[in-house]
């Protein structure tokens, strides 16, 4: 089984695009509140769920604050009940720059069989993620082509 996560950033600046989407990463699996600054909570999507309406929804900053912490809270107990590791995450690179504004950083879970993807999107200088998505990658041979057709 494979799968691959899409998360698009716009937001801060110096780092290259894989380390920012690595990092950002990491700190989202330990729960570190600050990294809510590196959302997009109001376009955010994570595994096909529009968080983003959810937000929009929200009456007020104080609301929206204590959603932003319940979710950076619970993403984190959910990555941790699977056993997750960021050391599964292997192979970071930068899978697509098609786009000047959308950089798309891959990495390998499984052996190749997973795949997460992050998205990282410039905007005025500054990156956030925007998307967070799972995708099962079923022939290795495609998935390779279509890699090296985003690369160009």
């Amino acid at each position: 089984m494979g799968v691959a996560a899409i998360l698009v950033l716009t937001g801060c600046a110096r780092q290259d695009d894989v380390t920012f989407a690595r990092q950002v990463v990491t700190d989202m699996t330990r729960g570190r509140y600050a990294v809510r600054k590196l959302i997009d909570w109001p376009n955010f999507v994570a595994f096909e769920k529009s968080v983003g309406s959810e937000y929009n929804a929200l009456p007020n900053a104080e609301e929206k604050q204590n959603y932003e912490r319940s979710f950076i809270d619970s993403f984190k107990k959910g990555f941790r009940e699977q056993k997750g590791s960021m050391k599964a995450f292997t192979g970071w690179r930068l899978f697509s720059r098609k786009d000047p504004d959308l950089r798309i950083v891959a990495a390998d879970l499984a052996g190749g069989k997973i795949i997460f993807f992050v998205a990282v999107k410039s905007e005025r200088g500054k990156r956030k993620i925007v998307e967070l998505k799972l995708m099962q990658v079923l022939d290795a041979e495609k998935f390779k082509a279509y890699e090296e057709e985003m690369k160009k």
